[in-house]
């Protein structure tokens, strides 16, 4: 199998030129982390239930540490935290992915994965500027019984991040070997009223990223369902985060999500539409210097200008010829409004992400 895509369409990202900033004209520079890989399966026999061993290896993926990782070092010259100032850690140039599985060919699948995204700059032999983020996943699925399937995952890691507030100063450390780890549940019950399925979740997750702790949890139920020439699913998770920033600096928030999805081959069997959309609320209480605020808010804003909208609704198309070929286009918001600027003044782009597979 390989994979292959193009990133999104991200109108923060930086740009070559003042033109380019003011105008968003479309070029490449504004593709945000394109990524691409591929993937080898071999049975070991010819059997119906012979093991099957997997490889895969993928470039340039962007991890969501990596995220945590770059926005913690918004910092000053004396190393303070300051979400006014730009990132002073360096984007990773080299990223990578590893991958290994093993069917047992008795209802028993093992997985594990490893990561890495490294950057390290010198002056004069001096380090000036470190960024690294490293990760282990391992997994498993296995068929308790006849349509029962239970599956877990782990993975964990550690990030280091160092940069020199000015050439040949001493090093301000972001993080040095700090860690995170994050666990998954997941059953599948089969449900065949419905033609689908039952799914509890339950996972986990700590991390520890300069003077942070923050520990989150989140558990749900979803359904998923066959439909005529199509695909339909729904779920409802909570959510409870702890953050603790400082010697007496605390967040902690408590919340909900609910989602939804449909899959449907609409004309030709060939091609695809996909309608999504998820609604968070959140309840925040904080107590910052001894000054103690609470609020509701929508949805998690991630760290990321691109992650930041959390969309509410998304609508996606498909192409897949064979089962082989498969491309996914995902909609950009207002193509229904304006259809890029066939209709309306020039819009950032028609869509704003691309992907697509190749099985042989």
């Amino acid at each position: 199998m390989l994979y292959g895509s193009y990133g999104w369409v991200d109108k923060h990202h930086p740009t070559n030129t003042a033109l380019e900033a003011s105008a968003f004209i479309r070029s490449n520079v504004s593709l945000s982390d394109p990524f691409f890989g591929a993937m080898l399966s071999h049975k070991i026999s010819e059997a119906e239930n012979a093991p099957m061993y997997s490889f895969g290896a993928f470039v340039n993926r962007r991890d969501k540490m990596l995220d945590y990782l770059i926005e913690a070092s918004r910092m000053d010259n004396n190393g303070n935290y300051n979400k006014s100032f730009s990132p002073r850690l360096n984007e990773p140039t080299g990223k990578l992915d590893l991958m290994f599985g093993y069917d047992l060919g008795n209802g028993i699948a093992l997985g594990l994965g490893l990561y890495g995204a490294y950057q390290k700059e010198k002056l004069r032999e001096n380090t000036e500027n470190q960024t690294g983020v490293y990760k282990v996943n391992a997994g498993i699925n296995w068929n308790l019984d006849q349509g029962l399937d239970f599956e877990a995952s782990i993975n964990g890691g550690s990030v280091t991040g160092m940069f020199a507030p000015t050439p040949g100063a001493q090093l301000v450390n972001v993080t040095d070997g700090d860690y995170f780890y994050r666990g998954d549940v997941r059953f599948f019950s089969a449900v065949p009223s419905i033609n689908g399925a039952f799914v509890p979740q339950v996972g986990m997750e700590i991390r520890k990223f300069n003077d942070e702790d923050v520990l989150d949890v989140d558990g749900g139920i979803g359904i998923n369902m066959n439909i005529d020439r199509g695909f339909f699913w729904t779920g409802i998770q909570g959510l409870y985060t702890q953050k603790n920033m400082g010697p007496r600096d605390t967040e902690e928030s408590i919340g909900g999500r609910i989602g939804f999805g449909i899959e449907r081959n609409i004309m030709w069997d060939w091609f695809l539409i996909r309608v999504g959309g998820q609604k968070e609320i959140r309840h925040i209480k904080t107590d910052v210097n001894r000054v103690k605020t609470s609020q509701w808010v929508e949805m998690n804003k991630d760290y990321r200008e691109t992650n930041a909208e959390d969309e509410l609704v998304a609508l996606g198309f498909g192409v897949n010829i064979d089962n082989r070929l498969r491309i996914d286009f995902v909609s950009s918001n207002d193509v229904a409004y304006t259809f890029t600027n066939l209709v309306s003044s020039p819009q950032l782009a028609l869509f704003k992400k691309i992907s697509a597979t190749y099985r042989f």
